[in-house]
């Protein structure tokens, strides 16, 4: 499997760049971005070979699956290299919403710690493995044909089902056998995002995230304190979609240097809150615990017209937020930057001060023509060709 997801990695870089180098060539932009993934999936799934100190590094591994984060990022340089000469971009902007770095050989099972605790219950027993009846018996099927149905099928089926279907099977594999009326607090357990839920009234909420931390904080795992620290979602975020946000969110502890691994609590026996990995477990893809794992920093590089050059994070007050590179980009375009856009202006990179302007921002009112069957069947035509339908 990893020989042919690497393959289909520079694959899906070509095809971007190509796509991309011929947007480019039609015609002069503003303003062009373009998201390569590669970076992070070859990260998550190759970490264990590129690294020797990780206790999931095989053994006798083949040099190119050693070598494949390397290959894989001297391919985008490369791509990056063609796109830029065909744009003949003013500014470059180059950034990742986070780093990585390795996950270590040790899972967690969030909500069995939860339920040990006494902030969740389970209706049933939950089967951990084998085709059984629950919840355990969906997500098992689940895997399985995802694993072995074509992946130019699971769209098509996916979509045919019916919304209900959907969501019902979505449901039942996260939280199935779970009494919501006896549960405070449940996870998604994301292995990408540790977070909470909370089931309690609104005014007591900050309270019951007090208390999940001094429990949280106090769990061991073989010895060690796998949580760093726990937050509360209001002390975090702000804006009007704050709610749709898990009201706990965890900090996560490295242990040697390396991540803890959050995997789903239907996998585990009642009572098991953690484990060690199995060695044919260490190389687990995506839902059963990725060997390499997201670390907070990123990586930011800003170039070309009015901006400094040979400079780094040393002349910034503080570290750039996401939220903060939109708006500096807008600035040192000399672009008024929405007054409802959230970030600080980076204006120590600028090679010459730069008049910050907000604005209000009116959307475009709406194209309300309406097409032809003709035309509407050549879009669809066209979106199926790009994968969209």
């Amino acid at each position: 499997l990893h020989e042919q997801a690497l393959e289909l990695l520079h694959k899906e870089i070509k095809r971007k760049r190509d796509i991309a180098t011929w947007l480019l060539e039609q015609e002069r932009w503003d303003c062009f971005m373009l998201l390569f993934g590669e970076s992070d999936t070859v990260s998550h799934h190759f970490w264990a070979f590129y690294d020797e100190n990780s206790p999931r590094h095989p053994e006798n591994a083949p040099p190119h699956l050693q070598e494949a984060i390397f290959d894989v990022y001297i391919a985008l340089d490369q791509a990056l290299g063609h796109l830029m000469e065909v744009a003949e971009a003013e500014v470059i902007c180059i950034c990742s919403d986070h780093g990585f770095g390795g996950a270590g050989d040790y899972a967690l099972f969030l909500n069995r710690y939860l339920e040990e605790q006494g902030w969740l219950k389970y209706r049933k027993e939950v089967q951990a493995k084998g085709l059984r009846f629950g919840s355990g018996m969906l997500d098992r099927m689940r895997e399985l044909g995802l694993r072995h149905c074509p992946h130019q099928w699971q769209g098509r089926i996916f979509r045919r089902l019916p919304r209900r279907v959907v969501d019902f099977l979505e449901s039942r594999t996260r939280f199935g056998n779970i009494a919501f009326s006896q549960t405070r607090a449940l996870s998604d357990e994301m292995n990408y995002a540790a977070t909470i839920r909370l089931n309690v009234p609104k005014d007591k909420q900050r309270a019951a995230v007090q208390e999940l931390r001094e429990l949280l904080l106090a769990w061991e795992v073989d010895g060690h304190h796998p949580v760093q620290d726990v937050y509360f979602r209001d002390d975090l975020y702000q804006g009007s979609c704050v709610e749709r946000s898990p009201e706990v969110i965890l900090e996560l502890a490295k242990r040697d240097g390396y991540t803890y691994t959050l995997l789903p609590s239907v996998r585990a026996r009642k009572g098991q809150a953690w484990k060690k990995l199995e060695k044919e477990e260490l190389l687990g893809g995506k839902g059963s615990g990725m060997n390499g794992s997201h670390r907070q920093h990123g990586v930011l590089l800003i170039c070309g017209t009015g901006v400094q050059e040979g400079i780094d994070q040393s002349v910034l007050d503080e570290i750039p937020n996401m939220q903060d590179i939109a708006v500096t980009l807008f600035c040192l375009n000399d672009w008024p930057i929405p007054e409802h856009c959230d970030g600080r202006v980076l204006e120590e990179i600028f090679s010459s001060p730069k008049e910050e302007r907000r604005r209000r921002w009116i959307p475009k009112a709406k194209n309300t023509k309406d097409h032809s069957p003709e035309e509407h069947a050549a879009i669809k035509k066209r979106l199926e060709g790009l994968g969209y339908l």
